[in-house]
């Protein structure tokens, strides 16, 4: 009764998830490779510090998902200098790209002037035209854009001059050097507590002195000289202005401070800035070397091959096994069947939990695995053949075919999970997803031949009186033992 229950457990066990799975409209999250989205290179300098890099996706991985509309993003560094950035199921490209692409430094730099000011670019110099009075000469200052009247080279550590269209219309700035950067914020979230969005910020201890200093001198100004700009990547993200009741003696202490977005239509403005603010810039700039989209449509052809082949495997395997083992080649195909069950299960569930995503490699691992799951059951059966052969009666033999095969098993499993912890620690991208169900797979293959084979063999085996039901006739040797 006892073996009963051991290998009756996992069977019902799987069985038990599945119907959870089911019922729970769960299933497997989906790679790149498997229901489209993008793919994109980064590349940073040769010489760049792999400290460095690590940090950088770190900032990549918390930005990515803050923003939302991407399932489990897979960055990782790739040989040197590169980074690897795949977005499955990615509905909005462009934002994510450009969530990807903001990487310079983050910097907090006061207003000298601005083009809301006066009515002409600060980025120009305009001298008296005794001819025209009413228009009077524009002059370029060194480093400027002609054109558009903008830095040609922004230096957060001196006078820039940068173009900002936050505010609905565009507005060209003339920034001091930075007072605070990215470094400096603790933590900012986006809310709406009242009548209109803001950013909530809060400094680090050791910042909250400086914002506190800072907004003092602003406070002290009028106009457009009372901004405070948040400069990303040498673009302005926002500017919001000093509060009119803040206390130039004062400044805005505390540490904290709230930033005004606007009405119920600056929502996701105020979530974008909060992402921005709270992850700060990457410590290195990257360039994008390649951009790869995968429609959702190739995405599918490929599952749909992928699963094609896997259950043409089986049966494949199956057939052979039960044309071979007889009785013994359907507890197989039983246990082949509970093993698929859980593993569907077990995926599901951890793409839901921990945001495990399937690939088409996944998909290959899962290939591989059955091969694996099935070679347990046929070392068993050889074995079982072998002590019978030399005479050992149904139960004898049953125990000790299960005793011996079991070593044989763990130590080739181990072999498995070993190559699969390695490819899993030192391979990037789609050989990982490979690994990890090569891994779970054969974790699962350990447990299956422990409790299931383990004890349904000598249970069956023991109540059957003729090897005819489990070996082909041919085995003269054993066919009447």
């Amino acid at each position: 009764m006892k073996k009963i229950f051991k290998f009756l457990f996992l069977p019902l066990l799987a069985i038990g998830l599945f119907i959870y799975v089911n019922q729970s409209s769960l299933a497997p999250k989906l790679g790149l490779d498997l229901q489209g989205g993008i793919s994109v290179i980064l590349t940073a300098d040769e010489d760049t510090d792999p400290e460095v890099l690590e940090k950088s996706v770190e900032i990549m991985r918390t930005r990515i998902e803050a923003f939302g509309d991407v399932q489990e993003p897979e960055i990782s560094i790739s040989g040197n200098s590169a980074v690897l950035v795949q977005l499955p199921g990615v509905t909005d490209q462009e934002r994510a790209i450009e969530a990807l692409g903001a990487t310079g430094l983050l910097t907090f730099r006061p207003v000298l002037e601005s083009s809301a000011d006066t009515g002409y670019s600060p980025a120009f110099e305009y001298l008296p035209n005794p001819d025209d009075p009413e228009n009077p000469i524009k002059k370029s200052v060194p480093g400027v854009d002609e054109q558009f009247g903008v830095s040609l080279d922004d230096d957060p550590k001196s006078v820039s001059y940068l173009l900002s269209v936050s505010s609905g219309y565009p507005v060209i700035y003339k920034l001091g050097p930075a007072e605070l950067t990215g470094n400096d914020i603790e933590d900012a979230i986006a809310a709406y507590p009242d009548t209109e969005w803001i950013v909530s910020l809060e400094f680090k201890n050791e910042s909250a002195d400086k914002f506190t200093e800072l907004t003092k001198k602003l406070a002290g100004e009028i106009g457009e000289k009372r901004r405070l700009a948040i400069v990303l990547d040498g673009e302005i993200v926002s500017a919001p202005g000093i509060a009119l009741d803040v206390n130039p003696d004062v400044g805005i202490s505390g540490g904290s401070a709230a930033i005004s977005m606007g009405n119920t239509d600056s929502g996701e403005s105020a979530n974008n800035l909060a992402v921005i603010l709270r992850y700060g810039a990457l410590p290195v700039s990257f360039e994008r070397s390649s951009i790869q989209k995968v429609s959702a449509s190739l995405g599918e052809d490929t599952l749909n091959l992928g699963l094609q082949a896997g259950v043409i495997g089986l049966i494949i395997i199956s057939t052979l096994i039960i044309l071979y083992y007889r009785f013994l080649g359907f507890i197989s195909v039983f246990g082949l069947t509970m093993f698929g069950l859980l593993f569907y299960s077990v995926i599901s569930i951890l793409g839901n939990l921990q945001g495990f995503t399937l690939t088409l490699a996944g998909i290959a691992g899962i290939i591989v695995s059955i091969g694996l799951a099935a070679d347990s059951y046929i070392v068993t059966f050889e074995k079982l053949k072998d002590e019978l052969k030399i005479g050992r009666s149904f139960e004898f033999a049953a125990n000790k075919a299960v005793d011996d095969s079991w070593k044989t098993i763990l130590t080739a499993d181990f072999v498995s999970l070993s190559a699969a912890f390695l490819l899993y620690i030192l391979a990037v991208g789609p050989i990982r997803g490979f690994a990890l169900a090569l891994g779970i797979a054969t974790i699962f293959d350990l447990l299956f031949t422990r409790l299931y084979t383990r004890n349904i063999i000598p249970v069956v085996v023991s109540n059957i009186s003729n090897t005819r039901f489990m070996f082909p006739i041919k085995n003269k040797d054993i066919a009447d033992v």
